[in-house]
Formats: C-alpha cells, sequence, structure tokens
C-alpha cells in the first residue's frame, strides 16, 4: 500500500512539475515562433536553436546589403530571453547570399553541403551534441531537421517530440504522381517528386523515433493513417493573427469580383485548377496572383501576363491586398494547413478551400466561405459566381470569417500546444 502511495505522490509531483524543452527550428516559421512563445510563456523553455538569431539593432544591420537585410530582419527573436538562444549560421548564412546568383546552383543545389536539405542536416547535428550538455527532458524538432536529435535524445531517455508540418511524404508523392498524369499541361509546376532515397529513410527514422508527432490538421492525420498508431498522433490547428477593420464601402453590385490566390504558383496548391474557373466567369472576376513562379509553364505565365501579379512583396502588403479583395482561393491537393487561410479570417475575407487544405478545418461550408471537392474547377466557379451574385452573402461570410479569427487567434493556438504537450509528457 505504501509503494501505490508513492508512486501516486511521484505521479502528482511529474504532473506539477514544468518539462524542461528544448525546441529547434532551422527558420522560425510563424507557427514555429508561437511554439517557442508558448514555452516562454509557460515557463517550459530549456533552450532554442536555430540557425540565424537576428538583431536589428546591431551595427552589422546597418552594412548588410538591403537584399539580404530584408530576411534578416524576419530572423529577429524579440521574444525570447537571449540567454536561452543558441545559433548555428554559417551554412544558413551562405544559402541566403548565394541565392539569387551564379553560386546558387552549384553551391545549394540538391543536397550539397548549403542547400536547404544540407544546412538542415549540419543544424541537426548540432543540436544533437548540445542534448549532453544541458538538462531538458524533452526535445521538440520540426520535419527533416530531426534525426541526429531524436536519435541523441534515445540514448539518454529523452522524450521526443516531432512536429510534421507536411501530409506524410509517401502520400503526398503518390497524389502528386497521379497529379502528373492526370495534368500533363501543368506536369512542370508540380513539386516533390525528385526527394532522394535516402532523405526519404531519414525522415522515415524521424517518425519511428518520435514519442509523439504533432501535426495541424485533421488532413494530415489522415495521411498517416496506417503509418502512425492514433494515439502517437495529436492535432493542434495553427491561429489567426489579430483581426483587422475592414473599410466600409457600400455594397458594389455590378464591379467584378476581386479574386485572390497566394502562394506558390504551382499544382500542389491547385493554381490549374483555380485558373480553369476563372477562366469560365470572363469579365465577372478580376484575379491577383501573389507569389513567386515554380516553374515555366504555358498556362501559370499566360496568366500572370493576364491578370495582376505580385511575385514577391512584404507580409504586410500581403495582408493588405486581402483587405481590398474579396474572396480568396486555396485549392490545394494538399496543403497541411495554409497560414494564408487564416490570415485571410482575420482580413475578413471568405474563403473557397477544399477538403485537402488543412486550414479547412476552421471553415464551416457557407458559413466562412466554402469547402470544394478536390481538383473541382466547376465547383470553383460555381461558388465564385454565387458570391459574385449575392453580395449580402458575401457580406455575412466576411463577418462571419472574423468571428470565427478571433475564436482561433494565436494565443489560444498557444494555450492549447502547452497544455497538450504537457499532457503528452506526463503520460
Amino acid at each position: 500500500m505504501r509503494m501505490v502511495e508513492d508512486e501516486t505522490l511521484a505521479t502528482a509531483a511529474n504532473r506539477e512539475a514544468k518539462p524542461s524543452i528544448l525546441i529547434s527550428h532551422p527558420t522560425g516559421n510563424q507557427n514555429v515562433r508561437n511554439a517557442l512563445r508558448s514555452l516562454v510563456e509557460h515557463e517550459m523553455l530549456a533552450e532554442f536553436w536555430t540557425t540565424i538569431a537576428w538583431n536589428p539593432e546591431s551595427r552589422w544591420n546597418r552594412v548588410v546589403p538591403s537584399s539580404l537585410r530584408g530576411q534578416l530582419v524576419r530572423r529577429a527573436f524579440g521574444d525570447v530571453p537571449g540567454d536561452r538562444v543558441r545559433c548555428v549560421p554559417w551554412r544558413e548564412m551562405v544559402r541566403l547570399g548565394a541565392r539569387f546568383s551564379p553560386l546558387e546552383r552549384l553551391l545549394c543545389s540538391g543536397e550539397r553541403a548549403f542547400s536547404v536539405i544540407g544546412m538542415y542536416r549540419n543544424f541537426d547535428a548540432m543540436v544533437a551534441r548540445r542534448l549532453g550538455e544541458i538538462g531538458a527532458n524533452a526535445v521538440y524538432a520540426y520535419e527533416g531537421g530531426a534525426l541526429q536529435t531524436f536519435r541523441q535524445a534515445k540514448r539518454r531517455g529523452i522524450r521526443t517530440l516531432y512536429d510534421l508540418t507536411s501530409g506524410y511524404w509517401y502520400w503526398e508523392r503518390d497524389l502528386l504522381r497521379e497529379e502528373q498524369a492526370r495534368s500533363p499541361h501543368m506536369a512542370s509546376v508540380l513539386p516533390k517528386l525528385s526527394d532522394s532515397v535516402e532523405h526519404m529513410r531519414e525522415k522515415d527514422e524521424e517518425i519511428a523515433l518520435a514519442d509523439l508527432i504533432v501535426v495541424a490538421s485533421d488532413h494530415v492525420r489522415r495521411t498517416l493513417v496506417g503509418v502512425v498508431p492514433e494515439d502517437k498522433i495529436l492535432v493542434v490547428p495553427y491561429g489567426a493573427p489579430p483581426v483587422r477593420t475592414r473599410p466600409e464601402r457600400p455594397t458594389e453590385f455590378h464591379r467584378p469580383l476581386r479574386v485572390l490566390f497566394a502562394g506558390a504558383l504551382h499544382q500542389r496548391k491547385g493554381i490549374g485548377y483555380l485558373l480553369s474557373a476563372i477562366d469560365t466567369l470572363g469579365s465577372d472576376v478580376n484575379l491577383t496572383l501573389i507569389g513567386q513562379r515554380f516553374a515555366p509553364n504555358d498556362v501559370v505565365d499566360a496568366a500572370c501576363r493576364r491578370w495582376r501579379w505580385l511575385e514577391t512583396i512584404p507580409h504586410s502588403q500581403v495582408l493588405d491586398e486581402m483587405m481590398q479583395s474579396d474572396v480568396l482561393v486555396l485549392p490545394s491537393i494538399s496543403e497541411a494547413f495554409g497560414l494564408v487561410v487564416t490570415e485571410a479570417l482575420a482580413c475578413g475575407l471568405p474563403v473557397i478551400v477544399t477538403p485537402n487544405v488543412g486550414a479547412g478545418d476552421l471553415i464551416r461550408d457557407g458559413h466562412e466561405g466554402f469547402v470544394v471537392p478536390v481538383r473541382s474547377s466547376e465547383a470553383i466557379a460555381d461558388r465564385l459566381s454565387l458570391l459574385c451574385q449575392d453580395r449580402q452573402l458575401l457580406a455575412e461570410m466576411s463577418h462571419n470569417a472574423q468571428v470565427t479569427a478571433e475564436a482561433k487567434s494565436w494565443k489560444s493556438y498557444r494555450e492549447h500546444w502547452a497544455q497538450a504537450v504537457r499532457a503528452a509528457l506526463w503520460q
């Protein structure tokens, strides 16, 4: 009886104790920043590892080329105590400096030392080395940058939490191969068909070594069916930025519907299906495309000439474009989440997505927007035509979008994420 009491007290003490988590990510995307901020807010951060943690007040900020400065400023982490941040900058600095130069192909292509994959491997090795020097009881790492860290963690009895930011790679590869056969005219703008066997095996081992896999949507969870036990997967949807006040405008029944697409102009995001739908609507719509062209393609290139195309603009300007648009369309054939969707909701922009867009978990069909079948230009055109004809419905959806964005804020994400991770560590 005494032994049972001791075990119960020990379990209770564990639940009250705060985990000490080392989190690592080479670049620090918006979702990473909020997971990191959650650890800081809940006093669970051991260390944060990244490639570059830039100080905008540094004297170096005044002397680096303006093209590079813009990229570096986005790598500032002012919300994190400086003594908890560790950097591995060398390879990433070379990669950024070589972008759009003749050296890029020589140094950064494929899996070379200064490629994304090469940089991730070096970064991962440095984080793994640190685990022998710090008293963390868990490590939180991301897809493609966790293998050596997890190997070391397993040797030391440290819990391994894995954030899978895409659909399961074999599932996506098979889907894109199917798309290549289905739409050969869009084959040149299909990504993710060339990962090496070695890289795929590395990611397979990452999944096998993970004690818990954190995903942002039911879509990603579905791609893991039969691969990972259900109880090993935790779904925590990403959040939305603060709601922005849309300017008051009189209802304009006769102007074209302002349609926005934001993202890389490739077929995984369903760009061909959107352009086909737009072609059927004629003068009823105006289209704005925001995003870089993935590769030469007759369909995409013609659309960039015909419609308003913004290849690359600051994030603040993307939000401004949303404020001037009527509807966002993201008809991806596979999208782990799609932060552009929650950003659109916060700007009062109804959205049209497919069931394979993870952020679609937040969309009630006919309420904040529409969920249309994958690969259906006809369904996209039908919903756009409806919004063009029914501006009152458009206004109602705009209001509903912002109500949902307020309820699904990044603050609520941070609370949910911290609670879920803490509970998982004390299972």
